[in-house]
């Protein structure tokens, strides 16, 4: 049984056929479509990917500020 499906698959696709369908697949809009909606899912009601984000974005904002005070001789006026 098991070579016989082997030789009906080998006789349906060849290599290039195959290869054509995948790459096919991969440039379709719909699968791009797809892919933003599940990831826009997982990300929509993460709690924790929110926090993870607003620390960051945190950590950012205080480190550009820290840098602009310490280095405000430079560009300041005497």
């Amino acid at each position: 049984m098991n070579l016989e499906l082997k030789t009906l698959l080998r006789e349906a696709l060849n290599k290039s056929e195959v290869k054509d369908e995948v790459i096919k697949v991969m440039n379709s809009s719909d699968l791009k479509v797809k892919i933003d909606k599940m990831v826009a899912d997982k990300l929509k009601n993460n709690k924790q990917l929110e926090d993870k984000v607003e620390e960051i974005t945190q950590d950012v904002v205080a480190t550009i500020f820290k840098n602009l005070w310490q280095k405000k001789g430079f560009w300041q006026n005497g």
